[in-house]
Order: structure tokens, then sequence, then C-alpha cells
């Protein structure tokens, strides 16, 4: 089972602010890897997290091709972060994106005026220490 520490909570959800990292790394049906930054990374709960995806270029195409996903936060002066391993569901319409786009902070829903991003939600399998020596959490 999947729980979050309140320590992991509490880093994700002020990333932003704390200017710290939230790097996603996707990879499309045929391998080919993408990796970006996500300012939107919160916490949905307990085991997902969740991003608004308002590029809706390659990162989005490869979690619907390809829902195997990790994101690694990282606070390398403190020397924490970790890696979660999750799958990915898109959502670019309905209820969940609306929900997804409600938590969203102002400051990523502001760099896309007309709302044309689409929600996503991960179901987190496994975590690790940043420096990927060590499992944490597995589902």
């Amino acid at each position: 089972m999947i729980k979050f520490t309140d320590e992991m909570k509490e880093r994700i959800n002020n990333a932003f602010t704390d200017k710290k990292a939230c790097v996603w790394a996707t990879a499309s049906k045929d391998g080919v890897p993408s990796v970006s930054f996500r300012g939107s990374t919160f916490v949905w709960d307990d085991e997902h997290l969740a991003i608004w995806e308002r590029s809706r270029q390659s990162g989005a195409q490869h979690m619907e091709e390809n829902p195997h996903v990790v994101m690694l936060y990282a606070d390398l002066p403190a020397r924490i972060g970790w890696r979660f391993y999750g799958q990915a569901t898109v959502f670019k319409t309905g209820e969940m994106r609306q929900k997804i786009m409600d938590r969203t902070i102002k400051d990523e829903l502001d760099r896309d005026p007309e709302r044309k991003g689409y929600g996503v939600l991960v179901r987190v399998d496994k975590i690790r220490r940043y420096s990927g020596d060590e499992i944490i959490q597995q589902r």
C-alpha cells in the first residue's frame, strides 16, 4: 500500500512557491522519452498525484499511449527528494478534469487562460529516494 508522508505532501504541494523541482518523465508507446518540469504538481490524496497538463503536447500524448510515468521531487540544497512511479490517466473532459483544475494552483492556471489543459491523475505504485537506491514504499 502507498501512503504519502506528511513531509512528502507538504513539500510537493509547496514545490512551486518554494522553487523546488517536480520533474515528470514519460515515454511514447515506441519508447521515445520526454521530461518536463510541472509546476502544477500536487498531492491528490494519500496515493495519487495530479497535474494540470496545460501544454497539451507530447506529455499528454505519451501518457495516453503509455501510462507509465515517474515524477522526481528534488530539494537539492537539503538533499531531500523522492521518485514516484505510477500509472497516469488523462482527463480531457468531464468531472475529474474539472476537479483537478479546481485544485491546481492559480499561477499555473493563469498560464492557461482559456483553460484548454487536461487533468492528469497518477496512481503511485512505488516510491524511492531521489538517489534511487532505496524503495520506501511499493504497492
